[in-house]
């Protein structure tokens, strides 16, 4: 899927290591690992390997390739860090960035994101999406969280706020929805939501829990 100008602008705007790894590259540095190859594993690092983000003032550098300088073209060095997936489905996990923050990030075999091993997201197109609308908000500074990952008593707040679905952010895992005012992101049956100061119907907000 291509990527909104939203999306565009934060990787135009964000640190990546220099890039020189080809996909025969990638492709061997698998076999030398004994990792299975697949088609979304190969996008995903020729496109995205190599970028940092930031969850606070921790970095998260998203790669498959693992140690010996991360990427190593002339000697092979790095490594694949997989493992099987428990029932089946996902196939595997493999590993797909490198950070002391306190969470595990993995890829499977189709390419959806899994963050402690809970799928987050469709693909690594839609973590950039949902990176990008997390910058947006953040440079808003009328804005201001007032529900963090909360369980709400109202099925679908999204049609109680009048709110429109953000498509390129969202997939049958996560939805992003926005108005004027206000910013939502569900997922995994919880709710985050960022509002404006200049919302004139907070009363509205409360009787969602």
């Amino acid at each position: 899927m291509s990527l909104s100008n939203r999306a565009t602008r934060l990787l135009e705007n964000s640190e990546r290591e220099h890039v020189s790894v080809s996909e025969p590259v990638i492709r061997r540095i698998f076999d030398q690992n004994n990792a299975p190859v697949f088609e979304a594993l190969l996008q995903f690092q020729m496109k995205y390997g190599g970028y940092t983000f930031y969850a606070g003032l921790a970095p998260i550098r998203f790669t498959l390739l693992h140690g010996g300088g991360g990427y190593p073209e002339s000697n092979y060095t790095a490594e694949i860090y997989f493992q099987a997936g428990n029932v089946g489905n996902p196939q595997y996990y493999f590993e797909c960035a490198q950070t002391k923050y306190q969470m595990q990030f993995f890829l499977d075999e189709e390419g959806q994101y899994y963050e402690d091993y809970e799928v987050k997201a469709s693909s690594f197109e839609k973590v950039i999406e949902h990176l990008a609308l997390r910058k947006e908000i953040a440079g808003r500074d009328t804005f201001e969280r007032f529900f963090n990952s909360e369980k709400l008593s109202v099925q679908k707040p999204e049609e109680v706020l009048g709110l429109t679905l953000i498509a390129e952010a969202s997939d049958e895992y996560s939805q992003w929805y926005q108005n004027e005012f206000i910013y939502m992101e569900k997922w995994n049956g919880c709710t985050s939501l960022f509002v404006s100061k200049h919302y004139p119907d907070k009363e509205k907000l409360a009787e969602l829990k």
